[in-house]
Parts: C-alpha cells; structure tokens; sequence
C-alpha cells in the first residue's frame, strides 16, 4: 500500500516552542516533515518487514530534526513504517542531505 504524500508544516504555539524550530546555519534541515509518499533517499527495497508477520512495512511519515537545540545526530531524519496486516509500527533514523 503506498499513502499520497501530504507536507506537515510544523506550527509552534508558544514563543519556546518558536524558539525551538529551524536551523541558524541551515534552511532545509526542520522543514522535511511529511505523511505518506516516498521517503527522503530510501529506497522500497529498503523498507522493513513486519516483526511479527514479516510482510513488508509501509511507509507511513518522516519526521524531521527539529533545530539546533533538537536536533538528531547531524540532522538525521525518522522514518516510520507501519504493518496494515497486524498493526505493527517501526521507526529507523536515517542520514538524509540537508
């Protein structure tokens, strides 16, 4: 199964959480959060199987490192895979260009 992909635009609602989101030496990094469609430079071959039913995983969101004081390991992104058979989830961080 394959989700359309649909942007997520992060939308803090206090000044700490404003504070928290975006790069000061980066524009991209903090701005790679989506639903669905194709993850950044991973391939479907790459995708996981289900551990318990070993099916292939479906991609489901990539969420972004969130900024300077956030950020995962050289801002990295996680992908999150989904198992529609049992209802399995999984999340693997993965080096994207930024």
């Amino acid at each position: 199964m394959k989700i359309p992909k649909i942007k997520l635009i992060p939308q803090p609602e206090t000044e700490e959480a404003k504070n928290a989101v975006g790069y000061e030496w980066n524009e991209v990094a903090g701005t790679r959060h989506f639903l669905g469609g194709q993850p950044d430079e991973l391939s479907e071959s790459e995708y996981p199987n289900c551990s318990v039913c070993s099916n292939k995983m479906t991609f489901y969101a990539q969420i972004d490192s969130i900024g300077d004081n956030y950020d995962i390991a050289d801002c990295m992104v996680i992908h999150n895979f989904v198992c529609f058979d049992c209802n399995t989830v999984t999340a693997q961080l993965t080096q994207t260009r930024a």
